[in-house]
Order: structure tokens, then C-alpha cells, then sequence
């Protein structure tokens, strides 16, 4: 029963009523207290009459009190039988709920492949149910929530946890303490880690003990050591190449351990040069001179030391020197001393003018021989006795020779069919509209892969592996047309970029690569290589099987692919020819499987926030007593939880009765001014009697 008001005047009017009525009340008060006191009475009850004062009555008809039965479904709770130790001690609390008196008990299910959010689960369902209905929430778990950290707001009701696990679990994980991603070509990173024993609760056991930790660098064992139990080691990892390196460490499984799946940590680190270095060497001054020149000082990743020869060494001109604007060429400092300081080496429409002696070209070799890369871009200088293909100390490492001098007339520049599948010249685009070119130089290959071809088939670009080394020839001087738009041009811009960063081995340019990744739940298997066909790849699943999956073509020539559809979540590696890859579906050991021992460390305070209590259970399952509290009552105790009475209550119907009928209030009124006015008169003091005895 509540009092509320249905005034007659909008609420302005009845305040302006009611400090109208004050006033007087007060003024009249002064003047005569005994008479004012009855004035204020009246004014009280006209301001009384017109607010309309009921009584409301309301027909309620009680709720039952809702216990919320949270049961953790995550991947980790699928290890040492805890996911059946759950389920039965769900069962049992739901059927102890239901012989409660006024309680509804709702359960429900809250996953996580990834990570288990505990705290975010709990919060969906107090979002999904009338707070003032909840009488307890029980967590069943293991205890390992990724968002414990987090803080429960507007829970007034007990949070009871139950874990579910034995008290001798134990788990043996291994964790990278220095994990750097990136690091630099010739370069080596320090890579740290540690090995742990844990035991329910989280509690570090058998420290000092000796394990095995076996090294692994792209799939091959490199070392096997052993390593004490909760200490840090580490090693330096050598970087030798660009790209992706991928290490791997795995200690030795215990027994009894819940998984294994924690005892392998994965880090690709992904080498980079610190800076490329290209030596481009222009014999002449010529159109395309400046296209080079323009597009290696226009990458960011690239430092250029470019040299244009006018003159030869022996040259004798008798101009002072302090008119000249040249430098002697350096050739012993450039070719001798630090010619391994460069990534790249480009020999431009470079003619013999004994500039370059013998010994700089038995360097030039070796330089390639030991894993140095050389370009020729060839104009008409490359045949004849001047051309560097006459130098017979340099001549062995060139893919191709001179078959005769250059050829004139126009053409259009083709990708070959092997060029289609290799990534230097695959994907260039628009192959019809290239503009023309009108010189080439006739060759004969002697090996190497042709990727360009001119009239008649003939090689336009040739690359080729030497040793550790790498060669390219590019036998037109006539790229410069495309730079200038003529006959429409063409992609000069990117595949010189191309030619240039393959022959310095960057790992996206690599013609044979292998790659796994996840799309859409799926592992895809990817393969990239220049052959026509490929064999089937080998793939071991995170269950520790082999698996032998056939690759089919997928978009692009020297594209295949195969995928394992609904893949389940774990490490993947996968070997074929040479190649290896790694990679995962979902978060393959970390955060989910990087801590599953039960524990009641992290969501305790939770409970003890709330008055909850912790408990435990084995495998058999089982569950706490039941009891109904009051409020402010005791919450949980020795082997019972408690679930409160909230006496929450639904309104079915309202009624309103006036406070008093109008007529009270009218009657009120005129009584107390007949009463101002009888003491006000003197009537009610008897002075009016007086006065007509005297009279």
C-alpha cells in the first residue's frame, strides 16, 4: 500500500497554490498564532483537496528465486576427465536445485577453443535474468579463466565456485620469456625460455631437475640439451637469410602430465636486411640509364652507389683537373675491397675499356660464387670481343652467351609458360597492351630459366642460380620505353623491382615456397612452384598423424592448394621436396592449453567477494549441500552453499482509492476558518458574554 497524488492543476499552478498558500499561513501566524494556526490548517487542506492524495493498492503474486548453473565447456576442460567430473556434478547440483522450495534453476553452457572467459560468460547470463531473482550462481570449471583480472559488477547474490579436478594434476609446459619476432640478415637473436612442473593450484614442483629440450630450426633438429626445471636458458639463433625462420622448442613429455600440447613452443622469426645495397655500373650514358637509376633510389629498403664510365682508365686528357667534373673510377676500392658489402651488382650496357682488369672480374666470380647476385642489362656492347661474355673469367657464371650482334625491329615482350608460374613475371598484367620494344640481343642459353621471351621465342630475360650466387640477363636496352609511355608502355617499374629483389633473394620472390594457414576453421596447405605438376605434401596433425594430402591447381598457374575442411585446433606441419612449413588452427598451445592444471587461486576472490564458497571435485564428480539463507545471512559453510531468499514478487493488478472523499476536505476547511474566525470575534473566550453583562 503506497500513498501517490493525482492533482487537479498542472504541477506549476498547484506549486504556485501551494507558496500562495504558505505565505498566508505564515503571515497569519504572526499576526495571531491562535487564529493563524487554523488558517494554515485550512490552506493545508485546500492544497490537500486539490493534489487528490489515493492510496494505492497493488496485488502481487511471488517469484521463485533463480540459481544460475554456469558449466565450463572449454577445450582444457576435455583434459583428466574433468569435462565428466563436470557434467555429473552439474546434473547433481541442478537436481538438489529443483527440490528447493520457490527456486528455479537455469543451466548453462559457456565454451572457449582459444581462451576461457569465465567473468564474460557470467556476465551474459545476469544480463539474460531479472536481478533481483538470483539467489546464487554456481561456476563449474577448472578454474583457469583468461579474464579473471576483470571485476563482476551489481552480483548481490553468493557466487559459489566448484573446480573440477583431482588435487594431483600436474603439467609440464615450456614458455618463451625472450621471444623476439624480427631480427637482422647475418644477425644473430637471443631466444629465451624456461621449462616448468606445475601441480594443482599452480604450485611450481621439481625445480633444479634436469629435462630434455630438443632445438629445431625449419623442421630439423639442430641440438638436443638438457635444461633445469624452472630456470631460464636460451641460445643465439643465427639468421642467414632473409625471411622466415622457424624455431621450434620441445621438452620432454613427464608421466601423468594432462598435455602435451604445452611442450612445444613455436617462434618464427622473420630475418630482414638492415639495408640493400646495390653497385650499378653504367658503361655509357644511354636513355635507360636514368630508369634504373629512378627506380632503385626511389625504394625506401635500397642504397644506391651508381657510377657512369665517360672514359676509360688510359685515357690521356691534358684538361686541368680542377675543370673536369669527374672522378676517376674506383675500381680496386669498389671491385676489391668491398665489393661483399653489396647485395647487388648491375652491370648496365657495360662495354671492356680496361677500366676492370682481370683480377676484378676473378672477383666478380667468386663473389657469385659465394652467394653474391649480378645483372646484366645488355645492349648491342654485349656482343663481340668487348662484351663482359669475352671475359672468360667471368663468362662461366653467365646463363647465356652472344649468338651473334643485335637484332632490330619491333616486338612485344611475352611471358613464357615457365614465366607464367614463376612470381619474378607471373601476375604482371595486361600482356596484350604492352607496348613494343626494337632491339635484342641473340643468345645462346646453356642454362637457366627463360622467363621473357622476343621474336621467335627467343630468351629476353634469363635467371639463373650459380652456386650460393645468383645471375640475371635482361637482353634489351629498351626497358626505357615502357618507362616513356611509348606504344603504351608496360610494367618496367615492377618487374624491375621484380628481377632485382629476386636476384637478392627476398622470400615472397622464392619460386618453390610452402605456407599453411587458417581460413575459415580450415587448414589450407598452399604451394607455390614453377613445375607443371607437384607431388602430394606430407602433413602432421596435432595429434602427432601423418596425413598425405594432393595438391590441385588453384587460381594462377604454379598455384596448389589442398585443405583439410573443420581442421581441429592445433599445430600443423607439412614437408615436401625440400620444403617445411608450420602453422595452426586457432591458438594452437597458448593461452588455452598454455596453463591447465585446476586451480582455485584465480577466481577465489571472486567468490569471497560475494560470500561464495570454493569447492572441490574429483573425477566421480558431486556436488555442495544446499541450503536456503537470508540475505544477511551466513552464506556458505563447511561442505553446503547457500541460495538466497530474495522474495522477489510480480504485480497483477493495481487500485486506487482517494485518501479521503472531497467532502472531508471541504468539511476540514470551513471548520477550521469558523474556528479562525471564533477566536479572531472573541467568542471562543467568552469576551463577547462579558461585554453585554457590563452593557
Amino acid at each position: 500500500m503506497t500513498l501517490v497524488f493525482d492533482p487537479s492543476l498542472p504541477g506549476w499552478a498547484l506549486a504556485l497554490v501551494a507558496a500562495a498558500c504558505l505565505l498566508v499561513a505564515i503571515v497569519s501566524i504572526v499576526r495571531n498564532w491562535r487564529s493563524g494556526a487554523f488558517r494554515a490548517i485550512a490552506l493545508a487542506a485546500l492544497v490537500a483537496l486539490l493534489a487528490n492524495p489515493l492510496i494505492r493498492e497493488a496485488e502481487r503474486t511471488g517469484l521463485d528465486d533463480i540459481a544460475l548453473v554456469l558449466v565450463d565447456k572449454s577445450a582444457s576442460q576435455n583434459l583428466g576427465g574433468r569435462d565428466a567430473a563436470a557434467d555429473r556434478t552439474a546434473k547433481a547440483l541442478m537436481e538438489r536445485l529443483e527440490r528447493l522450495d520457490n527456486v528455479e534453476a537455469r543451466l548453462i553452457e559457456f565454451t572457449g577453443e582459444e581462451k576461457t572467459l569465465t567473468l564474460e560468460s557470467i556476465q551474459n547470463a545476469l544480463a539474460d535474468t531479472p536481478r533481483a531473482r538470483i539467489g546464487a550462481v554456481f561456476v563449474v570449471t577448472d578454474g583457469q579463466a583468461a579474464d579473471a583480472a576483470q571485476k563482476l559488477a551489481g552480483l548481490e547474490a553468493p557466487l559459489h565456485l566448484i573446480v573440477a579436478g583431482a588435487k594431483n594434476e600436474i603439467d609440464r609446459k615450456i614458455t618463451l620469456t625472450n621471444a623476439p619476432r624480427y631480427g637482422i640478415v647475418d644477425q644473430s637473436v637471443r631466444v629465451s625460455f624456461r621449462v616448468d612442473d606445475f601441480v594443482a593450484n599452480e604450485e611450481i614442483v621439481n625445480e633444479g631437475q634436469p629435462v630434455e629440450v630438443i632445438l629445431r630450426v625449419d623442421g630439423e633438429e639442430i641440438l638436443s640439451e638438457p635444461v633445469p626445471l624452472g630456470s631460464e636458458a636460451g641460445f643465439d639463433a643465427p639468421l642467414t637469410r632473409p625471411g622466415a625462420t622457424i624455431i621450434e622448442l620441445e621438452v620432454a613429455g613427464r608421466d601423468g602430465e594432462l598435455t602435451t600440447r604445452n611442450n612445444i613452443a613455436v617462434l618464427p622469426i622473420t630475418a630482414i636486411r638492415d639495408r640493400l645495397r646495390v653497385l650499378l655500373i653504367s658503361g655509357e650514358p644511354h636513355p635507360g640509364e636514368r630508369v634504373w637509376r629512378n627506380l632503385l633510389k626511389s625504394d625506401p629498403a635500397v642504397d644506391l652507389v651508381h657510377f657512369t664510365i665517360l672514359r676509360p682508365i688510359d685515357n690521356t686528357d691534358n684538361t686541368p683537373v680542377s675543370e673536369l667534373a669527374l672522378i676517376q673510377f674506383p675500381q680496386d676500392e669498389l671491385f676489391i675491397e668491398k665489393l661483399t658489402e653489396f647485395d647487388l651488382l648491375i652491370f648496365d650496357r657495360y662495354t671492356y675499356r680496361a677500366v676492370l682488369d682481370s683480377f676484378h672480374f676473378d672477383n666478380i666470380a667468386r663473389y657469385v660464387e659465394q652467394g653474391g647476385a649480378v645483372l646484366i642489362a645488355a645492349g648491342p656492347e654485349y656482343a663481340g670481343r668487348r662484351s663482359l661474355a669475352a671475359r672468360r673469367n667471368l663468362a662461366f657464371i653467365l646463363p647465356a652467351v652472344p649468338a651473334g650482334p643485335a637484332v632490330e625491329g619491333a616486338f612485344r615482350p611475352e611471358i613464357t609458360d615457365l614465366g607464367s608460374r614463376h612470381p619474378v613475371t607471373a601476375g604482371l598484367g595486361e600482356e596484350d597492351f604492352w607496348g613494343r620494344w626494337f632491339r635484342i640481343m641473340p643468345v645462346d642459353r646453356r642454362r637457366g630459366q627463360t622467363l621473357m621471351a622476343g621474336p621467335d621465342d627467343s630468351p629476353l630475360l634469363v635467371l639463373d642460380r650459380f652456386k650460393e650466387g645468383r645471375v640475371g640477363l635482361l637482353l634489351s636496352d629498351h626497358v626505357w620505353l615502357w618507362a616513356r609511355g611509348f606504344d603504351g608502355g608496360g610494367p618496367h617499374a615492377e618487374l624491375l623491382r621484380r628481377i632485382a629483389h629476386w636476384l637478392m633473394k627476398e622470400p615472397e620472390l622464392e619460386e618453390e615456397a610452402l605456407s599453411l594457414f587458417e581460413e575459415d576453421g580450415a587448414l589450407v596447405v598452399r604451394r607455390r612452384t614453377v613445375k607443371s605438376q607437384t607431388e602430394p605434401v606430407s602433413v602432421e596433425l596435432p595429434d602427432g598423424e601423418s596425413r598425405s594430402l594432393e595438391l590441385s591447381r588453384k587460381g594462377r598457374p604454379g598455384i596448389f592448394e589442398a585443405r583439410i575442411d573443420d581442421a581441429p585446433r592445433g599445430l600443423y606441419r607439412a614437408r615436401i621436396d625440400q620444403l617445411f612449413a608450420i602453422g595452426s588452427v586457432g591458438l594452437a598451445a597458448a593461452p588455452e592449453f598454455n596453463e591447465v592444471v585446476s586451480t582455485e587461486r584465480k577466481l577465489k576472490p571472486l567468490a569471497k567477494e560475494t560470500g561464495g564458497g570454493v569447492f572441490r571435485v574429483d573425477q566421480g564428480g558431486g556436488a555442495p549441500e544446499l541450503k536456503r539463507v537470508n540475505d544477511s545471512a551466513l552464506r556458505h559453510g563447511d561442505g553446503w552453499a547457500g541460495v538466497i531468499k530474495r522474495g522477489a514478487a510480480r504485480v497483477d493488478a493495481v487500485r486506487d482509492a482517494p485518501a479521503a472523499p472531497g467532502v472531508f476536505w471541504l468539511i476540514l476547511i470551513a471548520a477550521a476558518l469558523l474556528s479562525a474566525w471564533l477566536i479572531e470575534s472573541g467568542r471562543m473566550r467568552g469576551e463577547h458574554k462579558e461585554t453585554i453583562n457590563q452593557i
